[in-house]
């Protein structure tokens, strides 16, 4: 892809070789001189259509602002007008100076066997409007999703509910990085996809699943490994907290919950309480009176 700072550098040298001022190099171009400066600053990309332009006035070819023999081919098929498709990879190297409308022209109109990759549509999706990439994403597979994080910025509700549906069985782990885009209604779709290996992973997800959604993960938990849960419990319903306390109760597993007492309920409290009065086991008592 282009690359704004080398264009910069390159239209400044070749200026400053012309002894010509950004004042007189804007006349000719017809442009501001402050869009020439922020052209040399790298802080924007000229108009495609001035690329030419520039390249009269400075006394050199399109390539030699550009950088690129291959770019400045891409270019000059849009601005001589050629009947000629961009290919992909044309497409995503001058995406920068590409009008929204030519891209999508291009897209639409590729072969079938031109279309584009995963990695094209991430470098591509600052340049395309929301709705239009939403439309291109369904017809990516989200089985990788990992690779689609990057695009989930500039995706709307729907296409990433759409991306939710189309799921297939899923290790939680490769949805970390997707969590924080995803609605809630999403997680529905995903959650009885999900296969979770170690706590860790849920750990990561709790902050932005809902809350029944994460609540029917816990309700699974072993017996032996409720005292994993510590890290999430604040995001538990209590009346999954209360399951939990029962659960523990019943397998006699209640000194592996007692770190949660901050968390539950008074009944849930009273219910440990109980069990730790019958089972004449005045630590475990003392441990949670303070939150009674």
């Amino acid at each position: 892809m282009l690359d704004m700072k080398r264009v910069g550098k390159n239209i400044k040298a070749a200026r400053a070789k012309k002894n010509m001022t950004q004042l007189e190099l804007a006349d000719i171009v017809g442009v501001s001189y402050q869009a020439v400066s922020n052209w040399e600053r790298g802080n924007t990309m000229p108009d495609i259509t001035k690329i030419p332009d520039i390249a009269k006035a400075l006394d050199i070819k399109i390539e030699d602002i550009l950088g690129d023999e291959e770019s400045s081919k891409a270019v000059s098929k849009v601005v001589e007008e050629k009947q000629e498709l961009l290919t992909t990879e044309e497409i995503t190297d001058i995406a920068p100076i590409l009008p929204p409308q030519i891209i999508k022209e291009n897209i639409n109109n590729s072969e079938r066997d031109n279309k584009l990759n995963i990695k094209a549509l991430v470098e591509l999706a600052p340049y395309l409007d929301e709705e239009f990439l939403d439309d291109l994403i369904k017809e990516i597979d989200v089985t990788q999703i990992k690779e689609l994080v990057e695009l989930a910025p500039y995706l709307s509700e729907d296409a990433l509910m759409d991306m939710a549906r189309r799921l297939g069985t899923t290790d939680a782990k490769d949805i970390v990085d997707f969590a924080p885009y995803l609605p809630d209604e999403a997680f529905t779709e995903i959650v009885p996809k999900l296969t979770i290996t170690n706590i860790e992973d849920l750990v990561e997800l709790a902050p932005y699943m809902p809350e029944e959604a994460l609540d029917e993960f816990v309700k699974k938990t072993d017996d032996d490994k409720l005292e994993e849960l510590e890290d999430i419990v604040c995001y538990l319903s209590e009346e999954t907290l209360d399951a939990i306390a029962d659960k523990a109760i019943s397998s006699g597993k209640v000194k592996s919950i007692v770190k949660f007492a901050p968390y539950f309920e008074d009944n849930t409290l009273r219910k440990i309480a109980d069990y730790f009065l019958h089972s004449k086991d005045t630590s475990g008592l003392s441990e949670i009176a303070q939150y009674m």
